[in-house]
């Protein structure tokens, strides 16, 4: 069986942990599986022939994809083309979709445009398409709808990966296929990952997100990069070893600079990891403040208290299925003279074994429901 991975890249360290946590969930299922990934900017060669994968014929032009060419060559050239490692679209059993969070108004219509086009390929190939757990919507615009209706009913399984995404779906085609389960990559153990060396006994990550910056206006900006300084230096006074965490690549790489130059304090910054050892080193803080989903749920599932700011609904829900709201901040709360971090992040360690103990026990129903989801997935697949 070939199963192509859609929707990871290795910049994003979440989405480089999707990609680990699917091979990991595979290799366990099948004993003889050929992994199939698309080349590109964010999945370099050198990455992917690690990982042993196919390449997939696949290139963008004009603003098109002409993957579908590759599909009208001669098997004499699709043999060729395996020579290279490249196979073509229709030579794919399985696409799993572990895009995220790609499918809503706010990034228009072309990913939706080329997805269904896939899917009807898929379709034309008897291929199957899984939309594996990820946040959906809002789907307010009647065109970005309409195209999620259909790709709804050309998936084998979409999966939503919270109730307000189920929802979104819902709305628009409440068809069968359409299951809610959360996030799957607690379900990826970390602990045989050593650490890096330069690490104390002590310390507490701060994970910035540039798409925070992105989304607010310049007042706004000015207050959350205020926030991420005060978190380091207030952690610093505490005697806790301020460690300032890239979860992402080169626009997070500039805001975390910006942080370093407005604080008192030098953080110990770690840059350029993978995001296996970024997970390993998030369970083993003893508090952390993130901006980054995955960054949230490798902490939370890990049972480390984690403050959040938040600049999507896949962050409220992820924090109710936690049962830890009042970790949730807002940006335009916490510059607010009356906003004590210091008291706040002192009451979580006070009581720190008492929250990871609750945080565990919620990580292990939500790891239950993740092995549910890819149970429903391999149901489908094999029916």
């Amino acid at each position: 069986m070939k199963i192509e991975i859609k929707g990871v890249e290795f910049n994003n360290k979440g989405a480089e942990l999707m990609l680990h946590s699917i091979i990991a969930v595979l290799d366990k299922k099948f004993d003889n599986y050929q992994l199939v990934l698309s080349p590109g900017s964010l999945l370099p060669y050198p990455q992917r022939a690690k990982l042993g994968s196919w390449q997939k014929f696949n290139f963008q032009f004009l603003g098109l994809n002409w993957s579908w060419l590759g599909n009208m060559a001669p098997s004499g050239i699709r043999r060729l083309l395996k020579h290279f490692g490249i196979i073509v679209e229709k030579e794919i059993d399985l696409v799993l979709d572990a895009s995220g969070f790609a499918y809503g108004d706010q990034w228009g219509d072309f990913r939706l445009t080329q997805t269904l086009r896939q899917l009807k390929r898929c379709a034309k190939y008897n291929n199957q398409y899984v939309f594996l757990s990820q946040a959906f919507g809002p789907f307010e615009n009647q065109k970005h709808s309409k195209l999620m209706a259909k790709m709804i009913d050309q998936a084998a399984l979409v999966v939503a990966r919270d109730a307000r995404s189920l929802a979104c779906l819902q709305a628009i085609n409440n068809a069968d296929n359409i299951k809610c389960f959360p996030d799957f990559t607690p379900l990826l153990e970390v602990q045989a990952i050593a650490l890096p060396e330069c690490l104390p006994q002590e310390f507490a990550c701060i994970v910035p997100n540039s798409k925070m910056i992105n989304s607010q206006s310049g007042q706004l900006k000015h207050h959350y990069l205020n926030f991420l300084v005060k978190s380091i230096e207030t952690i610093a006074a505490m005697n806790i070893t301020p460690v300032l965490l890239n979860h992402e690549g080169i626009k997070d790489h500039k805001l975390c600079q910006e942080i370093i130059s407005a604080s008192r304090v030098t953080p110990l910054y770690l840059n350029d990891l993978g995001a296996l050892e970024i997970k390993r080193i998030l369970g083993a803080s003893v508090l952390c403040i993130s901006s980054r989903f995955h960054g949230c749920v490798s902490s939370l599932s890990q049972g480390v208290p984690t403050l959040a700011t938040s600049w999507s609904h896949k962050y409220e829900e992820l924090y109710a299925d936690y049962q830890c709201q009042d970790y949730l901040l807002d940006v335009t709360e916490v510059i607010d003279a009356r906003f004590d971090l210091t008291a706040r992040l002192g009451q979580i360690i006070a009581q720190r074994p008492a929250i990871s103990a609750r945080l565990i026990e919620r990580a292990e129903q939500h790891k239950k429901k993740a092995n549910d989801m890819w149970a429903q997935v391999f149901e489908v697949i094999t029916h």
